[in-house]
């Protein structure tokens, strides 16, 4: 019987990069994208201080919220391709 510990190394390798990808990076966008429009937002703080808003700041967290909301939706499309198939009879990838 032999291993072939190159193909596993492989296979290992792209299975942690993935998970890393979407385990980690889809929340890291997330929260990247709420800290973005917390500056952008502006707002009054607690010292009764007024800042105001940044609109550069709040479309970039718009950014971000869309990369995020269509990386679902491509996940769940993806995830779900055969029964949309069978049901529907549409093809998706």
């Amino acid at each position: 019987m032999n291993i072939d510990w190159s193909s596993i190394a492989d296979g290992t390798s792209k299975v942690v990069v993935a998970g890393l990808l979407f385990g980690a990076g889809l929340p890291l966008l997330f929260s990247l994208g709420i800290r973005l429009w917390d500056i952008g937002s502006g707002g009054e703080h607690a010292d009764g201080t007024v800042t105001a808003g940044k609109p550069a700041m709040l479309y970039a967290a718009y950014a971000v919220f869309a990369v995020v909301a269509a990386a679902i939706v491509i996940g769940v499309l993806y995830i779900t391709q055969k029964s949309i198939d069978h049901y529907l009879g549409i093809t998706l990838f």
